[in-house]
């Protein structure tokens, strides 16, 4: 009898990269939601830093085995991770504890990696391209921070046998950069999975412990300079001038490595275009208290000027809301249901698009539409699943 496959994943992340910690669950949740006789044809075995403990309670079901190892020295934020050497970062030297995991751990197949190195050849890996914002957005980083991407991402075009990207857009625009070089590219577009309590929150008592309008839209972001909040502030000054008045809810991470200034300056701008009263700034919240906000909320706005793959968006379209969203490639790659694309350089044409949802839609959460989203949701799910399966599979 042949024995399963032995798929190990490795957490990353942290509170200012929380969008690779969901990227790891959604995987796992995704081949967990296949039927019983695939997956007993392989296991999940998780490689997960102590500091992200919470992250293996998250997906135990799932998970035949857990292997924690010591970060400690190891940088939470890609930026950071980038700045001290991404590929001693994971599958490299520069952390024995998580070598040591992964030896335990007895794979065949292991992702994410960020380089092919030697030690590496008694199983496979894949390397993760999230995007290549820096060659599209470069005014967004220090010359640093530019030229570390580079070099990290050249060895990963050398080095790396499989590379994973999250979009056709992103894989794209690695090619245009890097050329195909010698490694397989593969698309793994990642799906949201949602979860049972999601439904059993009470969405509006989660807006009132935080005192917030029972009309408002939600922005689920981090507080960086390319997630393009500057355009909404803008759009409701707008509004104002015509009497329209829509509240703006905002969770997500309050700090901007690369322009500290950012969120003192975006208070101001918030005062001085008398706005106080409109914008709410949540900072990092509970994700059940985020995912009750967004159930709750008449639409979520996702103004990003760069995205590698929307996290916001698979959000919104698991649970059935409309989405306002700019007209960049991969949300049209994305193409959401109940969406409606603005160009994210004008404050007009949002202003348009939020006074239009502020006059027709109401409150949620809608029941029907959520559950037209579960349904459709789940088939788009296990896809996600086999596809992971195919390329851990080689």
């Amino acid at each position: 009898m042949t024995r399963p496959l032995r798929i190990g994943l490795i957490t990353q992340g942290g509170r200012n990269w929380m969008g690779a910690i969901e990227y790891i669950k959604n995987i796992i949740f995704a081949l967990g939601s296949l039927p019983l006789d695939v997956r007993s044809t392989f296991e999940v075995r998780l490689i997960c830093a102590k500091d992200l403990e919470s992250v293996q309670s998250d997906v135990s079901a799932y998970v035949t085995n857990t292997y924690f190892f010591d970060n400690a020295q190891v940088p939470q934020s890609l930026p950071d991770l980038i700045r001290w050497g991404i590929s001693k970062a994971v599958f490299g030297q520069g952390n024995p504890s998580l070598i040591r995991a992964l030896n335990q751990a007895d794979l065949d197949f292991a992702y994410p990696s960020l380089a092919k190195l030697r030690w590496t050849r008694r199983f496979r890996s894949a390397a993760w391209i999230p995007d290549c914002q820096h060659k599209r957005l470069p005014e967004f980083f220090s010359n640093e921070e530019i030229e570390g991407r580079d070099r990290s991402f050249a060895s990963i075009a050398r080095h790396s046998s499989v590379v994973v990207f999250s979009s056709k857009t992103a894989e794209t625009d690695f090619k245009t950069f890097w050329g195909k070089s010698t490694y397989k590219s593969e698309i793994l577009s990642f799906r949201v999975s949602p979860l049972p309590e999601w439904y059993r929150a009470d969405p509006l008592a989660v807006q009132q412990a935080y005192n917030l309008p029972d009309r408002f839209f939600l922005v689920s972001n981090q507080f960086w300079q390319h997630k393009n909040h500057a355009v909404i502030l803008k759009a409701l000054k707008i509004l104002q001038g015509q009497g329209v008045h829509p509240a703006i809810v905002c969770t997500g991470c309050l700090y901007d490595y690369r322009q500290p200034s950012f969120l003192d300056d975006t208070l101001q701008t918030v005062h001085i275009l008398a706005l106080a009263n409109q914008v709410y700034l949540l900072g990092v919240v509970k994700r059940l208290d985020m995912i009750s906000l967004m159930r709750r909320a008449l639409a979520v706005v996702q103004p990003s000027l760069f995205e590698g793959w929307s996290t916001v968006v698979e959000e919104a379209k698991c649970l059935g809301k409309p989405i306002i969203l700019s007209d960049i490639p991969v949300h049209r790659e994305q193409d959401p249901p109940h969406s409606t694309f603005f160009v994210p350089t004008s404050a007009e044409h949002l202003a348009i698009a939020l006074a239009d949802a502020w006059k027709r839609l109401t409150p949620g959460p809608d029941p029907l539409q959520e559950a037209i989203a579960r349904d459709a949701g789940l088939p788009e799910l296990q896809a996600f699943g086999y596809r992971f399966l195919q390329i851990a599979k080689g």
